[in-house]
């Protein structure tokens, strides 16, 4: 199979993750055939996790029964019916170090191999994570194959840190190498993305720099195979420190892709100044809801500066309650915005009615009014607020008329988020 051949099976192999029923959730460790997505069937119950070496399996006996699809040697499918053992994992590993085996078998073997790491002794780790570098750094290999490796030789290192067989200097030996295939220009596209997302798990410090160097490069602004996994790299490099960065991509990108997972990345920082700029970015791309699926997981940070007044991100967070529609969140943040209508600075106070009334909106009609008979006392003797008051005064004063009546129905105000 040629090089082109084996990329695009391994992208129909990723299509057939995402896909099926498949929830994909981000972690650490990076499973491969998905990229940098874990595997979780959803339930009704819930979500559990789906153990990628059986998932393996049964694509690689997919692979053997339609050969056309993708072609792996007869060495590799005498391996497939194997159960794991110490000669398996000899052989895997010969197969996937044999520059004479064709690409498919090698990184069906890389693949087996990963999944099967927890069951590897230490000795068999150290062995593999070797074998695996080594076509890592080659650049006589294919760029598929290279990029797969770096992704299995950080993942394998950042288990190994994990299990104590190596020390946290030992699994960031070959930063170096990542460090300089993620900038060079002259590598794969691939190649660089890999280097870059292999950073990031990693937690490399000194990446930081070359991390928002390719970030303020205004030529990978618009490329997400780059600017994508370069957000989540920095957010996992420089924690807090990477809002701006992120932000300004966020602010700038014109990719629906990059955004999305420029507002992931921020999610995961969960600090008052990323939940900011995702309130403030969040009608730039109007149907890609990546802002609205973050907010919602924020809620502790939006109520924490619910609860203080003089938050500088209080509007901010005012408003981010839009995005706060599970169960049981309304009911959280309605009591917070009633008390800043009393104890904000008047511009929060003037968002904070704005939001009472918007989210009243969404409930029946007595429901309405009972939400903003509630509000009404609070701002009765505040003479800045009286345009408010009146406007709550007239929705309490206000009837719902039968249907059928010839009279014209009061209309509600405009429905807004929960």
């Amino acid at each position: 199979m040629s090089e082109r051949g084996y990329e695009q099976e391994l992208e129909s192999l990723r299509g057939n993750c995402r896909d099926n029923d498949v929830k994909r959730t981000r972690m650490r460790h990076l499973p491969l055939l998905c990229n940098d997505v874990s595997l979780y069937v959803v339930h009704k119950s819930g979500s559990r996790k789906l153990s990628i070496y059986p998932f393996l399996l049964v694509l690689s006996l997919l692979i053997v029964q339609f050969p056309s699809q993708a072609q792996v040697s007869e060495r590799s499918r005498a391996l497939l019916t194997r159960s794991w053992d110490e000669a398996a994992f000899q052989e895997w590993l010969a197969i996937a170090t044999d520059q004479n085996e064709d690409d498919p078998s090698r990184g069906l073997a890389l693949e087996v191999l990963h999944s099967n790491r927890l069951k590897m002794r230490a000795e068999e780790k150290k062995q593999f994570l070797q074998g695996v570098t080594t076509i890592a750094k080659n650049r006589m290999e294919s760029r598929v194959l290279s990029a797969q490796a770096i992704r299995v030789m950080s993942s394998m290192a950042l288990t190994m840190q994990e299990l104590g067989d190596i020390s946290d200097l030992e699994a960031k030996q070959e930063s170096p190498f990542l460090l300089n295939a993620a900038q060079d220009q002259q590598r794969d596209i691939q190649v660089r993305a890999s280097a870059i997302r292999a950073l990031g798990m990693l937690r490399v410090a000194e990446a930081s720099p070359v991390l928002r160097s390719i970030l303020s490069d205004k030529s990978n602004l618009n490329r997400p195979d780059i600017a994508r996994c370069t957000c989540l790299a920095l957010q996992q490099v420089d924690g807090r420190a990477a809002v701006t960065p992120i932000k300004e991509i966020l602010n700038t990108t014109q990719d629906a892709s990059v955004f999305g997972t420029a507002a992931f990345a921020l999610g995961q920082i969960k600090a008052p100044e990323s939940m900011a700029a995702l309130v403030e970015t969040d009608s730039r791309f109007t149907t890609s809801g990546s802002c609205d699926a973050v907010l919602v997981d924020m809620e502790d940070v939006i109520l924490t500066a619910l609860k203080n007044p003089s938050d500088p991100n209080l509007i901010p967070a005012i408003l981010a309650t839009r995005h706060l529609w599970r169960d049981g969140q309304r009911e959280r943040y309605v009591p917070l915005l009633r008390a800043l209508v009393t104890t904000a600075p008047l511009g929060a106070r003037k968002a904070a009615l704005e939001r009472l009334i918007e989210a009243a909106g969404q409930l029946n009609f007595e429901g309405e009014k009972r939400e903003l008979a509630a509000v009404l006392p609070a701002i009765e003797n505040q003479p800045q607020l009286d345009a408010y008051a009146q406007q709550i005064q007239g929705r309490l004063s206000a009837t719902l008329l039968n249907p059928n009546s010839s009279q014209t129905q009061v209309p509600s105000v405009r429905k807004g988020a929960n």
